[in-house]
Parts: C-alpha cells; sequence; structure tokens
C-alpha cells in the first residue's frame, strides 16, 4: 500500500492553524498526513504536536541550512507555514520551490508584513481576510492560491478582527495543501492557475454534516458517533453550544461564511458557501468543479428540525409579533434544500431516525438511497406540516374571515372566501396519533389523526385520546365516542347521551347523573346494549355501579373519581374517555369529510338554537312542560341521521326515527320504539314535513306538540292537521339536517 505524501507545517506561536490541518488530516481530507511540525522557537504549538506523537523540530532562528536539513529527513511533498515567522532562506526555496506555501492575515497584496491586522484596522478599510499563497523569494509576494474576504466591523478590536481571520484561514489553508498534494495547483508564465477537474478526481471528499437543531434530544450521541466516523461537525447557536459542552469539534457557520450571524439571527446559514454545499449535485462534473472553484465543501449530511412555532402559538399570551418571530427561514430552506438533493445528502428531521443514520454510517460509511429517500420524504411532510401550521394560524390572527353566522341568504349564496367564511386554501398539517385495529370492518385499515393546535374543547380526541382501561378503541368505537359528545355539548345540567351506530337511542336531562342515565336508559334499552355512552357530569362509585349493569362499549365523562374508577375496572373490556370539556357548550370549528374523491368542508352544527324567537302557528301555545320537552327533543334532532324524528317526555327521549330515506317512515319508527310513551311527548322534526302524513302518525300515536323549521309548500296542510288534534306547532326557521 503507498504511503501517504507527508506535509511539514512550520509554526511559532499557539498553533490553531496547525490545529486545523491535523484535524483536517484526521478526517482524511487532505490526502496526506502530517509528518513534521517545526517551529524557529520554542512554543506551544510545537509542545502540542509532539504531545499528540507527531515528528517535531526546533529550529532556532529559522537557519536555513538547518531546516533543509529537517525537511530533507521528513521528505514532504506539501510545506504550509502556518503562522512561521521567519523567512525562508535561500537553500529551503531552492530545493522546495512550488511546494512551500504559507498563509497571511490580509488579502494581499494589500498590508503584507508582519503588522497586517493592525495595518488594516489602522487604513479604516472595510473588507480585510486572508491569503494562501505560494512562497518565494519576495516578502509575502507570491502567487496566490486561495483568498476569503473578512468583513471589518465598526466595533472590530484587534484581537476580535484576528479571530474571525484566523477561523477563514483554517478553512482555507487545509484546502491549499489538499490542493498542493493533488497537484492541481499550476503555475505557468502568467499567473497562478488551479485544475478544478484535477483537484476534482484526486482531493478526498470531506465528510462534513450540518447541524442545527431546536429538539436537542439525542444531538449529543449523534454528533459524537459522527466524530468518531471522521466527519466535521459544522453548527450554529445554541446547537453548536451544546456540542461544544459536550467536547466536541465544531466549525461554526460564520467561520464557513465569513459573515456571523445577523438581524438578530435571523440571517445565520443563508448563504451560498453553506446552501451550494447542500445542493451540489456531485453526480456532476460541473456542480463538482463549481465547488472546487469557490472552495466550497460539500455536506454528506444535514440535520436540522425547526424553531417550535406550535409550542409558540399555544403560550398563553403570545402576542402576533412575538410568535412571527418563531418563524424559522433558515431550516426550512437547508430542510428543503437538502431534500431535494437527496441523491447526494441525507437530511435528518426527526430524531426518532437518529439510530438509523448512526448504523448506516457505521456499517457503511454513509446512508443507503432507500434511507435517503424515505429520510427525504419525511423532511418535505415536516416542512409541509410546518408552513401548513404557520398558514392556519396567521390566518386567524392576520388575515380572520367573516363569520358564517348572521350572514344574510343573500350573501350565503355567493361564492369565494367572503362569502363563505372559509378560506381559499386549507392546509391540513395531520400528525398521526392512533394506529387502529381496523376501519369500519375487519379488513379495513385505519388510523387516528390530530390536527396540530386544534381546540381541545372541540371534542374528545382533539387533543389526544385519554383513555382509562380496556382495549384499544376502535374505528367505530371513536366515532360513536364522538358524536356521543357532540350531543352532550348540547345538553344541560346533569344528562346523559347513549349512542349506537352515531345515532342517539336514549337521552335524558336530570336534576342528578344517575337520574339522567336512568333517563337515558329507558329510552332504549335495547339498543343501549354494547351502546357508547357520554355523561355531562364526572362518574362517582354510585353511577359506576349503575352503569356497569349492562354492557357497554366506551363512556365518555369529564371525569371519574377513585371509586368509579375501581369499579369501571372491574369491566376489563370497558373504556372510558376522559373529556374534560364535555358538559361545557359547543364551541365554533370546521367539520371535514370525503366525497367522491374530494373533501366537503362546512362550519359545525353548533349554533344555539333559541326557543324564544320559535313562532307558534297553533291556536294553541306549548304548555312551559311541552316547550321544554320541545327545546330538548329539537337539540336531540340536530345529531341524529336524517330523516330525523325525536319524541321527548318529561326530559328524556321516548323515541328516535332515523337514517329513514322518507319522514313518514322515520315517524313511524320514533313512534313505535316510544309506545304508550308517545302520548302526551313532544316531537321535533330535523327538517319540514313534505305531507302531514308524517306528522299525523305521530300526533295519532299520542304526540301534542310539535317543532319543525317550516317551509314546505304544504305548511298550511301540516299546521292544520296539528290544529285539528288540538295539538301545539312551532316552527324554528332552521333546519338541521345530519347525513
Amino acid at each position: 500500500m503507498t504511503e501517504p505524501p507527508v506535509i511539514a507545517i512550520g509554526v511559532s506561536g499557539v498553533g490553531s492553524n496547525l490545529r486545523a490541518l491535523v484535524a483536517a488530516e484526521r478526517r482524511g481530507e487532505l490526502g496526506g498526513r502530517v509528518g513534521l511540525v517545526f517551529a524557529d522557537r520554542a512554543c506551544a504549538a510545537l509542545d502540542w504536536a509532539a504531545g499528540q506523537g507527531i515528528p517535531t523540530a526546533l529550529v532556532p532562528g529559522g537557519d536555513d541550512a538547518a531546516l533543509a536539513a529537517a525537511l530533507d529527513a521528513a521528505s514532504p511533498r506539501a510545506i504550509a507555514l502556518a503562522g512561521y515567522m521567519r523567512v525562508v532562506g535561500p537553500t529551503v526555496l531552492t530545493r522546495y520551490a512550488g511546494r512551500i506555501l504559507n498563509t497571511h492575515p490580509s488579502l494581499l497584496p494589500a498590508f503584507p508584513g508582519a503588522h497586517a491586522i493592525e495595518d488594516a484596522l489602522a487604513a479604516g478599510v472595510t473588507v480585510t481576510g486572508c491569503t494562501v499563497h505560494l512562497v518565494d523569494a519576495t516578502l509575502d509576494g507570491g502567487p496566490i492560491i486561495l483568498q476569503a474576504p473578512v468583513v471589518v466591523r465598526t466595533s472590530d478590536d484587534l484581537d476580535a478582527l484576528r479571530a474571525r481571520i484566523q477561523a477563514a484561514e483554517h478553512r482555507l489553508l487545509p484546502r491549499a495543501v489538499a490542493l498542493m498534494l493533488a497537484g492541481a495547483i499550476v503555475v505557468d508564465e502568467v499567473r497562478l492557475r488551479i485544475d478544478h477537474a484535477l483537484a476534482d478526481a484526486r482531493i478526498p471528499v470531506p465528510r462534513r454534516a450540518l447541524l442545527s437543531v431546536s429538539d436537542k434530544t439525542g444531538l449529543v450521541d449523534l454528533a459524537r458517533a459522527l466524530v468518531e466516523d471522521r466527519f466535521e461537525l459544522v453548527s450554529t447557536g445554541g446547537t453548536a453550544r451544546a456540542l461544544r459542552e459536550a467536547g466536541l469539534p465544531v466549525t461554526d457557520v460564520a467561520a464557513v461564511t465569513g459573515l456571523a450571524e445577523m438581524l438578530d439571527g435571523r440571517v445565520k446559514t443563508l448563504h451560498p458557501a453553506i446552501h451550494a454545499g447542500i445542493l451540489a449535485d456531485r453526480r456532476r462534473a460541473a456542480h463538482r468543479e463549481a465547488l472546487s472553484e469557490a472552495a466550497i465543501a460539500p455536506f454528506q449530511l444535514v440535520v436540522v428540525n425547526l424553531y417550535p412555532f406550535a409550542a409558540a402559538a399555544e403560550r398563553p399570551g403570545i402576542s402576533d409579533d412575538e410568535l412571527v418571530e418563531e418563524i424559522d427561514i433558515g431550516g426550512p430552506a437547508m430542510v428543503r434544500a437538502t431534500a431535494k438533493n437527496h441523491a447526494n445528502v441525507g437530511i435528518v428531521t426527526d430524531p426518532d431516525d437518529y439510530d438509523a443514520v448512526r448504523a448506516a454510517i457505521r456499517a457503511t460509511g454513509g446512508l443507503p438511497d432507500s434511507l435517503r429517500r424515505r429520510l427525504a420524504v419525511a423532511a418535505f411532510r415536516h416542512t409541509a406540516a410546518y408552513d401548513a401550521r404557520i398558514a392556519t394560524e396567521l390566518a386567524a390572527r392576520l388575515a380572520p374571515h367573516p363569520a358564517a353566522a348572521g350572514r344574510d341568504a343573500d350573501a350565503r349564496s355567493e361564492t369565494g372566501p367572503e362569502a363563505t367564511g372559509l378560506p381559499e386554501r386549507l392546509d391540513l398539517p395531520l400528525e398521526r396519533a392512533l394506529d387502529l385495529r381496523y376501519g369500519e370492518n375487519p379488513h379495513q385499515s385505519a388510523a387516528m389523526y390530530l390536527l396540530p393546535g386544534a381546540d381541545p374543547g372541540s371534542g374528545p380526541f382533539a387533543a389526544g385520546v385519554d383513555v382509562r382501561g380496556g382495549k384499544v378503541l376502535s374505528y367505530n368505537n371513536l366515532l360513536d365516542a364522538a358524536a356521543a359528545a357532540g350531543l352532550a355539548r348540547d345538553l344541560r345540567g346533569p344528562a346523559c347521551v347513549i349512542v349506537k351506530h352515531a345515532n342517539p337511542c336514549g337521552v335524558a336531562e336530570a336534576d342528578d347523573p344517575i337520574a339522567a342515565w336512568d333517563g337515558a336508559l329507558a329510552g332504549d334499552p335495547v339498543s343501549a346494549f354494547g351502546g357508547v355512552v357520554a355523561l355531562t357530569k364526572p362518574i362517582d362509585a354510585a353511577l359506576a355501579e349503575r352503569l356497569v349493569s349492562i354492557f357497554l362499549e366506551v363512556i365518555v365523562a369529564p371525569g371519574l373519581d377513585a371509586g368509579a374508577e375501581a369499579v369501571l375496572a372491574g369491566r376489563p373490556n370497558l373504556r372510558v374517555v376522559v373529556d374534560p370539556h364535555l358538559g361545557a357548550p359547543p364551541i365554533a370549528s370546521r367539520e371535514l369529510r370525503t366525497a367522491g374523491g374530494a373533501v366537503l368542508v362546512t362550519e359545525a352544527d353548533v349554533e344555539p338554537d333559541d326557543p324564544q324567537v320559535w313562532t307558534v302557528v297553533t291556536s294553541r301555545r306549548p304548555t312551559a312542560r311541552e316547550l321544554r320537552d320541545l327545546d330538548l327533543a329539537w337539540r336531540v334532532a340536530r345529531h341524529v341521521k336524517s330523516n330525523a324524528i325525536v319524541l321527548v317526555r318529561d326530559g328524556a327521549v321516548v323515541g328516535v326515527g332515523a337514517g329513514q330515506m322518507s319522514r313518514v317512515d322515520s315517524a313511524r319508527l320514533a313512534c313505535a320504539k316510544a309506545g304508550e310513551r308517545a302520548d302526551g311527548a313532544a316531537c321535533a322534526s330535523d327538517a319540514f314535513f313534505p305531507f302531514p302524513d308524517a306528522v299525523e302518525v305521530c300526533l295519532e300515536a299520542g304526540v301534542t306538540a310539535v317543532a319543525q323549521p317550516g317551509g314546505s309548500q304544504r305548511d298550511a296542510e301540516v299546521i292544520a292537521a296539528a290544529e285539528a288534534t288540538g295539538a301545539a306547532m312551532v316552527l324554528t326557521g332552521r333546519r338541521h339536517f345530519r347525513h
């Protein structure tokens, strides 16, 4: 195996450039090894090299003959003067012509000599920098290989400017050494030039990872593994600080770009030195040569997750300006750039993927195509969800749409966002929260997704599932529990709902929870078997004993005490969902449904109805009891599948007709369910009666009061049917279809 070429490094001081060169060598970036460190005086750099096991030579005063002898013994192919404060003598210059390079802290030919930084500050220039050049007989005058500008700030003193120039030197000098070892530096009669094609072919591709994360879970372990696998870590801000605190070597982004972060950190990574390293398609020779010409090293891995905008949006009292500051700009740009260039660079946005990345790098030195593709898809989903969350939140804060409530009929007939109260574009950054055993049927797969930022009061699953006991909730359990909780939000005081197949089969309002349960169960005890129950008050032990008297699938309640929990735990398959918002009024929200490949969006039907504005259209007005029952029947009807007929007597539902193709069939079904309890009951119909036949069925069963929207061409006939039996009828002026 061919021995790698030797590099000799000259030092005189602390040796920061020496350390940068050795670090680059250990990462395999130079194409050679440091075989000698020489100095003209005793210095910290020489001691450090010896401590690293690197051969050293002390040549007092930089004696020409002695230095030539030391170099001859090492046989270097490249000699780097890295802060070496002596003029090289003629013997060394002649013997190693074209192989000696020097780094100088200015943009030569400006400010040559030993005091370049002081001279630049004294001259008041706005830009200085560093230069790597070939050494010849002139002082700081040999052909220039590479240069990097450094902006001089008005606040700079000598130490601050020197630190930034040295950071640029630490990047430039190893690159120049690699070019020399590759034979890519060509000097002709006109000037020095770099053969970028040759450089591309011969210089090892550096292993670089860019890390910039808000969520620092697992960061140090990943970074340590990368360092062990000879990666250079490039980072910024809090991420760089966390890595340094863990004792890991870090290159600041500012050292790569030559610019410190600015605008309170808004601009850090938005720079060609970063994005060219991310976006270069290394399969293309033109891209590789462009990087070489710009002295930009490519990245193999980018690890980025974004400012926690969602968490900030949920912070109480946060102002619009404060929230806007939580919008990440550089992060999404890096994520999208890397995901686009996933054929060359791996993008990691989720700490859960760190183990897979570490394992792949340890096994193969890089990421396989399959892993890079998967990570790229995850990254695009990550930024899409992030942007959607921002769009949703800012739409509500900065450009709210008018509420649908209160618009007149003409406005409802218009189209467009101003007419509907809905945005032209609706972004839904849904996040999978629960894998379900199956869908509506065992042969269908299913999962539950959450919309980040959803109001927890909008439903029992808006913020996840708080389930106590039992097996995992099924797809149908979730639908039934949501239906039960939705109806419970429309009830008052202690109340109970029993739902079967998303329709209520029992509902009651009472003076206490046990009476409410008894009333709801009496509504349809047969259908209640295997049902889903929602209660508006917390469960105590006494109520729990009643609940376990029959088989129930799920109970939804705002809470339960320890005694109740012990009782309910005796039914191992019974699930109890805790919804602390149950019993509170429903909140305005949107409902989404798929339809033929499209998605329909509607404002939820939660706006309360006011019985005080109902119109009595019969000669007899409802009694106080009838009006209370009509009110409950009407609130229940909006939760029953159309066509809906609901019969209520004494604060409890006694009959429900749901989902029939004709309203008269729903009426017959409701009356059949009620039996004798229909006598004296109040009836609600979710939409108008197109003919008097359905209301006649109810009246014949003993119904004494009816609530319906009105609006049929045969309203007069329907009203006459009620009038003929002495029943009371009110028109609500609003329908409540539920398909």
